[in-house]
């Protein structure tokens, strides 16, 4: 009988194989349409956190579980796998439409993120720790909406206020996904990525509004005009280890004999 354990190393191993040859042909190879490579990775992502799910349910009985339990355990990685379900949508919106939507991008987005925060909650066992988690998420965001308006003024538009609320809710889930274990240190980088990649976006975006009278000297115009995408160097392998920290928090304990 093949374990469970053997599973989803293997998985994890052809998921990180295909992450790295994504990656590769991302920013080595001349691809016209990298785009489906780009989306290729996201859609890896998401199918690698569901398939955990599915080893999990098919090994249940061989592992002394029940199906149930594992499906309505909520500390077992559910949340990150629906938080990588609103990735690849908002993905979609922002990769794979032939004209991005950003705003509808940045909404689905900042569900991920919520996601995330109920998976640190729920895997959380220091009821200060979470109280300051929440403290924390509810003064940073409304300080973050404030500040969108002090440097934009009338132009703090939707897609603004969305930007800052998730991503202020991406760095407190940053901040504090290293409370719950291994799984969460391996969360934390692939957020602190995410992030990372997220300000990289930021700059294009402000590179875009200055292109006209950028100078090729300046700090802005050498990090926007690198030979790989930036954007995509933090994003890929965030997307990589999210899912990948769902493995330590696979349902380890089993079922107690029953007293005769």
């Amino acid at each position: 009988m093949i374990k469970r354990k053997h599973l989803l190393n293997a998985a994890a191993i052809l998921f990180i194989i295909f992450e790295c040859v994504m990656f590769c042909l991302i920013h080595f190879t001349k691809i016209d349409n990298d785009i489906n490579l780009r989306y290729a990775s996201i859609i890896a992502a998401a199918v690698f956190a569901w398939l955990t799910l599915l080893i999990e349910v098919v090994t249940a009985g061989s592992e002394g579980e029940r199906i149930a339990d594992i499906l309505l355990n909520k500390r077992n990685g559910n949340c990150i796998r629906i938080a990588m379900l609103f990735t690849l949508l908002a993905d979609y919106f922002m990769v794979a439409l032939p004209t991005a939507n950003n705003l509808a991008g940045v909404s689905v987005f900042l569900g991920t993120q919520l996601f995330v925060f109920f998976h640190i909650i729920l895997n959380d066992e220091s009821k200060k720790s979470r109280m300051a988690n929440i403290i924390c998420r509810l003064a940073l965001t409304p300080i973050a909406v404030l500040v969108a308006f002090l440097i934009l003024g009338s132009g703090a538009n939707a897609m603004a206020i969305i930007s800052v609320v998730y991503y202020a809710n991406l760095l407190t889930n940053a901040i504090f996904a290293h409370r719950i274990g291994k799984g969460g240190i391996m969360l934390t980088v692939g957020l602190v990525l995410f992030a990372l990649c997220d300000v990289n976006v930021g700059l294009q975006g402000l590179a875009s509004i200055y292109s006209n009278g950028l100078d090729e000297g300046s700090l802005l115009y050498l990090l926007t005009n690198t030979s790989v995408d930036m954007i995509w160097v933090f994003y890929v392998p965030s997307q990589t280890l999210i899912p990948l920290s769902i493995l330590y928090f696979e349902k380890s304990e089993k079922p107690k004999a029953a007293v005769k």
